[in-house]
């Protein structure tokens, strides 16, 4: 018997668009898309048979939501939402949506815990809410393809790397040399931020997601959880909580 899903939650970012498909709170599947043009929304709706949907956007959308709007229930992430948690951040209408939803996913998830999420994508971003659910405050740094880029554009000879593991430490070509400059200092990054978070609250669990959660997961030692599902999963919960 085909399992009937009901709620659709689609996370637009800079990069790549996610789809997650929720039977209520169960997530069933995920598809990812590297642009939100032409997607065949009625097709989706009525395969699924999707009843409600979120929408959380960073990036310039291009897709057409109006068939979302007019055929679901349809929330879109603001921050005048209906939200779990409360924050320092001045103006609080400046803290990305992404961040938004990954401060509502860890408050959702893990009550009464202290959490730093360290969000991995186009930039890096780090935010630590509290036990009471109380934002502190959090980072944005660049991300991994951010630091190849601004290397190729900014030089007239350094090439257009991808993401890659290096092999050989000291590097003895210029393509190791850039793998290990960007790759050694996002994890340095994160292990030093982690230290100075500490010096504000000393214990906390750590949520690792985004598009190169699986990869840094592996090389930084701090006991990280890793969970590239991570937002999705925080927009479904507060699509139940918005739900009209």
């Amino acid at each position: 018997m085909r399992i009937i899903v009901l709620n659709l939650t689609i996370d637009i970012g800079n990069t790549q668009t996610k789809l997650g498909f929720f039977d209520g709170l169960n997530l069933k599947s995920v598809q990812k898309l590297s642009s939100v043009d032409n997607i065949p929304w009625q097709s989706i709706i009525d395969t699924n048979k999707i009843t409600h949907s979120i929408v959380s956007q960073v990036g310039n959308v291009q897709s057409d939501l109006e068939t979302l709007h007019n055929n679901t229930q349809y929330v879109e992430v603001h921050h005048q939402l209906q939200l779990p948690f409360t924050s320092d951040y001045d103006p609080f209408t400046n803290l990305g949506i992404d961040r938004v939803v990954g401060l509502a996913a860890a408050t959702y998830l893990f009550p009464l815990e202290n959490i730093l999420i360290i969000d991995a994508g186009s930039c890096i971003t780090y935010d630590l809410i509290t036990s009471k659910a109380h934002h502190l405050g959090g980072v944005i740094s660049p991300g991994l393809m951010m630091r190849y880029q601004a290397m190729h554009t900014f030089t007239h000879q350094l090439p257009n790397l991808e993401i890659q593991q290096p092999s050989s430490f000291p590097p003895t070509n210029t393509d190791e040399a850039m793998h290990h400059g960007v790759i050694s200092s996002v994890v340095a990054e994160i292990e030093a931020l982690i230290g100075r978070f500490r010096t504000f609250t000393p214990t906390f669990r750590i949520i690792l997601t985004g598009g190169d959660a699986g990869f840094l997961s592996k090389r930084v030692k701090n006991g990280i959880l890793a969970d590239e599902n991570f937002l999705a999963i925080g927009l479904n919960l507060l699509l139940e909580t918005n739900k009209s």
